[in-house]
């Protein structure tokens, strides 16, 4: 089916939400094939470079059959914000639109997707896993070189806080790399891209099921290299207060590096970690995003509402 856009609608956006390891991309894949879309990754772990096989990245030939955005942007030493995120996305909708393209959006960062779709306002929702990273970085390079950072990306804050108080610095950082903007600021929602219209699908299914892929993933990963590549990642300089390293799937291979738990048991850790996120995940569409949901095994049921939607 051929989507024709005329310059006076709104750019529409087919989305599909879920779980991870809902199989959310064999289904992008599919679609936008059949369609010559493109697609963007709404992933905050498929944007760090090098780290392939614990994100589940699109393999190298699904990435020559479709071309992909937000994939590989940094490296895993660098902090990105669901501010930035939102800003490139958009950038890169309006320029496709402009070439009469379609882009499919597909991921499960629920802040990232709702950063882009309804911009920001001064009250944010928390975003556990930066918390968590920043964290980890105050344990191991102290609230000094946190206190430095926010000094550099939000000198207002900082001069309002004491170098020594950890908890309101990771607070003042966290709101800066979600938002773009400092903890001191305030205002209404902005950002909000007035010119899009975002066609969601949220994709679920029957929980055992999901928990059965998740488990059967992980061992997938670690069959496939995934302790080889975060070791390499280590050689390449890579460490504990690295961004992309405190990503689920890498910051529980420390302890396996360090001897303080066996392969297995990593295995095991992995994958209890992986099924409480896809919990979280869940409830976060379920409240925080409108949309339709579909079981992601009624493939034509979601690619026919998908097509009808836009073609309207």
């Amino acid at each position: 089916m051929k989507i024709v856009k005329y310059q006076n609608k709104r750019i529409r956006i087919p989305v599909l939400l879920g779980p991870t390891a809902v199989g959310k991309t064999e289904i992008a894949l599919k679609i936008a094939a059949e369609n010559n879309w493109d697609i963007l990754s709404c992933d905050s772990r498929q944007i760090y470079r090098h780290m392939d096989i614990g994100t589940a990245k699109p393999k190298r030939n699904q990435l020559n059959l479709v071309k992909h955005w937000m994939i590989d942007e940094i490296l895993p030493s660098q902090q990105y914000s669901a501010y930035r995120f939102s800003e490139k996305s958009a950038d890169i909708i309006r320029a496709l639109a402009g070439q009469n393209k379609t882009v499919l959006i597909c991921g499960g960062t629920g802040l990232y997707f709702r950063s882009l779709s309804e911009g920001f306002c001064n009250h944010v929702e928390s975003d556990p896993e930066l918390k968590n990273q920043l964290i980890n970085r105050g344990k191991e390079q102290g609230s000094g070189a946190l206190y430095k950072e926010l000094s550099e990306v939000d000198p207002q804050s900082a001069m309002k806080l004491h170098q020594n108080d950890m908890q309101r610095i990771i607070r003042a950082l966290a709101y800066f790399y979600q938002t773009g903007t400092s903890l001191l600021q305030s205002g209404s929602r902005n950002n909000v891209p007035e010119d899009m219209e975002f066609i969601v699908v949220k994709v679920d299914i029957e929980r055992p099921e999901l928990y059965y892929r998740i488990n059967r993933r992980v061992e997938m990963m670690f069959s496939d290299g995934l302790y080889e590549e975060f070791r390499q990642l280590r050689e390449n300089g890579f460490n504990s207060s690295s961004p992309g390293m405190q990503t689920l799937g890498y910051r529980e291979l420390f302890a396996l590096e360090e001897g303080k738990i066996t392969k297995q048991e990593a295995v095991d850790i992995i994958q209890r970690n992986t099924r409480r996120y896809a919990k979280r995940q869940i409830t976060w569409f379920m409240h925080q995003v409108n949309g339709i949901h579909m079981n992601c095994l009624y493939y034509e049921k979601i690619r026919n509402y998908i097509l009808r939607r836009l073609s309207i």
